[in-house]
């Protein structure tokens, strides 16, 4: 089996040396290569990844004869030079029987090919609502990892490990498979339809540790960004009266349940602002802001700038933006040779 990873200018580092380390380690214990790897880059050249390391691959897409697999590492804001070209080529790797897939932020590249087109996909939660706007025709799915017709999505580096580690299973052995996960130190393998991990915004709890109501009002939430709820309707679905809902939130969450839907609110329309072209009146809209000057008005009391100034910023770093990130300094590039 034969698996490429294309890398594209301000490519995740961490999710592809998972990638490639979790084969590397089957092969010493299996002792044979049964996944032969190798690394691209769109014209062939050295690629920066988005830590200043720069990769020098095997060869250019255009000269992958054939794959079992191959999965593009990009940024969010990423994209191909020569669009046509580079779909075509992917587009004949599928029509060989091949899978191609997206890590992470590279799910805008390839939606904006087309080739996700009807396609269930797994996008990391902090880009999930920017991929649900600009680009309709996917079916967003909250997954670790998805395969659906050949495609591949993964939303995330540790989940670009378990898929590898589903790989060596397949191609190997599950023993195989567990000593890899191992000799990593990753506690439980965890299949393709297992949720993502969310955070729960309270203490270090990620959200499906938290209690059972709080849990329950916070889905409530994410599930009604744009049909703007009431927190008496969040409290009457887990049964609490309001004085006691509002009590348990504050408690776990440290902030009150309408601060804490303002800010998922916001944080889903940073997404669309920096990730998609749609107009900024019609993403206020979109989380249930009824003015646009609401809209401005919290946005840069949140964010520091208003959202025109954030989507005109080409400057801007943009890998995790409900995550209320902030540009880091440029770093001299560094090389990192593939072997």
């Amino acid at each position: 089996m034969t698996i490429t990873f294309l890398c594209l200018p301000g490519f995740p580092l961490a999710p592809l040396s998972l990638a490639i380390d979790a084969l590397r380690v089957a092969e010493d214990i299996n002792g044979t290569p049964a996944l032969d790897w190798q690394t691209v880059s769109e014209d062939g050249g050295a690629v920066v990844s988005s830590s200043g390391l720069s990769l020098t691959p095997t060869g250019a897409l255009a000269t992958v004869a054939r794959s079992d697999v191959l999965l593009t590492f990009a940024a969010a804001d990423g994209g191909f030079a020569q669009p046509a070209a580079s779909n075509a080529t992917l587009r004949r790797l599928l029509r060989q029987g091949g899978k191609v897939g997206a890590v992470n932020g590279a799910i805008f590249a390839l939606a904006r090919s087309g080739l996700f087109d009807g396609v269930r996909c797994s996008v990391h939660f902090t880009y999930a609502d920017a991929v649900r706007e600009g680009f309709p025709r996917l079916e967003v799915c909250p997954t670790l990892f998805c395969e659906d017709r050949g495609r591949i999505s993964i939303s995330g580096a540790a989940a670009v490990f378990e898929y590898m580690l589903a790989l060596i299973a397949q191609h190997t052995s599950a023993e195989i498979a567990v000593e890899v996960a191992c000799r990593f130190q990753h506690a439980t393998q965890r299949s393709e339809g297992a949720p993502q991990l969310l955070p729960g915004h309270s203490r270090n709890q990620t959200r499906d540790m938290l209690p059972r109501p709080i849990r329950e009002a916070v889905q409530f939430f994410a599930d009604h960004l744009e049909d703007r709820v009431l927190i008496q309707d969040a409290a009457d679905l887990v049964g609490l009266s309001l004085r006691q809902f509002e009590r348990i939130f504050k408690q776990e969450m440290a902030t009150t349940p309408g601060a804490y839907y303002r800010q998922l609110r916001l944080d889903a329309a940073r997404q669309k602002v920096l990730h998609t072209e749609t107009p900024l009146s019609e993403v206020a809209f979109s989380v249930g802001y009824e003015t646009a000057s609401a809209f401005n008005a919290i946005y840069r009391r949140t964010y520091g700038r208003s959202p025109s100034a954030d989507r005109a910023d080409p400057q801007r770093s943009r890998a995790n933006a409900a995550l209320r990130d902030h540009a880091l300094p440029q770093r001299p590039a560094l090389t990192l040779a593939a072997e």
